[in-house]
């Protein structure tokens, strides 16, 4: 990996998701952002242009709003469900599916559908936030302050096709494994996992705590992914900065476990197009890398251990503590003293969404 390059753009909001606009057949330069707690938040379009005053060779790309639209609160989450389409979360309890019509000039959203109300307190009756969404095909899993986990479908119109009072307090976190599992991570580090086509009461199929470095205090669950390739492996960033991992095949014990940053992490995900980098970010302002050595991403192993298994072999989150010899960590960014709260990765570049009211493009990370 080259030096990596960061680019620094000011646009007077917080934002808590980006996302870029996928593109089939070349680099996107469009990208969604959300903003949280500002007098009015908005879901925006971007998209880079060239600086028209900058002659130089080395002219950058610079981000110009296309369009936007108010939200009724935070926005929450972004997820694309087709190459034109976006659910978009919002602290008002509800989902909103976006379309965007690409023009040579200026793009438009264009609001689809809004849903009903998700997530709503019982003792009050008023609205909960809507505290995460993941997406599989056309269905959109949602969790909730209220512990409630909804699917919703997209070709109709956001319609519920399955509600679980999956638990008792806040969740956080909600990850598709596969069409039919569900993760959901609560406030107290426990993570539950639901059969969402049985036609049960809607309990859990099976429970595991996330781990701690304090033994008698509970450490939450902030962000959820899978990895790409082998969707059984599955990382947890946590309350205290650190990475948890546990193979779905034999989720009783974590496979590994990491001590990563000294603040929550705030987002955790692999690059798109290789499975071999992991990336999280802080809410210290930090940006890491977390890339596997040459020897385990290519498929040649020198000199393994006797006792090293084919599975640690094929992936080595799965080692244990030898998970810490296999894996290098390099800071892109780090000391921004504002939180990093989304990032999106394509090809050689990252976009990241700050609590300092920027937007970060750090180029060169493969």
């Amino acid at each position: 990996m080259a030096d990596a390059k960061v680019n620094t753009f000011f646009i007077s909001e917080k934002i808590s998701k980006v996302r870029w606009v996928p593109e089939q057949l070349r680099e996107s330069e469009r990208f969604l952002t959300g903003s949280w707690d500002m007098p009015k938040n908005f879901l925006r379009i971007w998209r880079l242009h060239r600086n028209q005053y900058d002659g130089s060779e080395y002219n950058e790309f610079v981000p110009r709003c296309s369009d936007k639209l108010a939200m009724n609160g935070d926005v929450t989450g972004i997820e694309f469900v087709t190459d034109d389409t976006a659910v978009v979360s919002c602290s008002d309890g509800r989902v909103t599916l976006f379309r965007i019509k690409k023009a040579v000039e200026e793009d438009v959203l264009q609001k689809e559908a809004n849903s009903e109300l998700l997530h709503s307190f019982k003792a009050s009756g008023k609205c909960s936030s809507c505290s995460s969404i993941s997406v599989y095909g056309k269905d959109v899993a949602t969790v909730g302050e209220d512990g409630r986990l909804n699917i919703v479908d997209t070709q109709a119109h956001l319609a519920v096709r399955r509600s679980i009072e999956a638990d008792s307090c806040s969740l956080l976190s909600v990850l598709y494994v596969n069409p039919q599992e569900v993760l959901t991570a609560n406030r107290m580090g426990i993570i539950r996992m639901f059969d969402i086509r049985s036609s049960s009461d809607g309990s859990a199929t099976t429970a595991f705590m996330t781990s701690c470095e304090d033994e008698k205090r509970c450490n939450y669950v902030s962000c959820l992914t899978s990895h790409p390739t082998q969707p059984h492996v599955v990382m947890a960033g946590s309350e205290e900065g650190s990475i948890t991992v546990w193979d779905l095949r034999n989720p009783g014990y974590p496979a590994s476990y990491l001590s990563a940053h000294t603040s929550p992490i705030t987002d955790i995900g692999f690059h798109r197009s290789d499975p071999s980098k992991l990336f999280t970010t802080a809410e210290a302002g930090e940006l890491w890398l977390w890339a596997q050595h040459p020897t385990m991403s290519g498929g040649v192993h020198r000199a393994m251990e006797p006792s090293t298994t084919a599975t640690e072999n094929t992936n080595p989150w799965l080692n244990g503590e030898r998970a810490k010899n296999r894996i290098s960590v390099t800071a892109l960014m780090t000391d921004l003293r504002k939180a990093i709260n989304s990032f999106d990765t394509q090809s050689s570049k990252i976009i990241c969404g700050s609590d300092s009211e920027a937007i970060y493009f750090v180029d060169n990370v493969l």
